[in-house]
């Protein structure tokens, strides 16, 4: 489902686990997840390899970055985890701001988590329109 704030973007990139949307007016790239679960750690890779190629085809740093996660089925297995910590700084480096929409309070902790390892500034919640206005704001 797209949300009612994303009808003015764009989709730029869509596999069947993320789609990309980009809003040019507010200069901001939506990620979302599907709540299709990866069947293998490859799958994992090959869907997120895609996925950075799209983002990296924009410019990243002329964009804020918000990752829609809420329907992502929960996993936290170690191989799981090692795979996504490989490829999450280069999923979310680059861009301006990142904001992370959660959908509770388990996801907005294990997102903290991951911010405290990866070492990229991000802000977690899971109310949109205060990350939306957070990633639009001019600095």
């Amino acid at each position: 489902m797209t949300p009612p704030s994303a009808s003015a973007s764009k989709q730029v990139f869509r596999n069947e686990h993320y789609t990309v949307l980009v809003d040019e007016p507010r200069r901001l790239v939506r990620t979302i997840r599907s709540d299709k679960p990866f069947v293998s750690i490859q799958e994992l890779e090959a869907s997120v390899a895609a996925l950075i190629q799209a983002l990296d085809a924009l410019g990243r740093e002329r964009y804020a970055l918000l990752s829609d996660v809420r329907a992502i089925p929960g996993r936290n297995d170690p191989e799981f985890e090692a795979a996504l910590g490989r490829l999450r700084p280069r999923w979310l480096g680059g861009f301006r701001k990142v904001g992370v929409l959660v959908q509770s309070s388990v996801g907005l902790l294990q997102v903290q988590r991951y911010a405290r390892k990866d070492g990229l500034q991000r802000r977690v919640s899971n109310d949109e329109a205060e990350l939306l206005e957070y990633l639009t704001q001019e600095e």
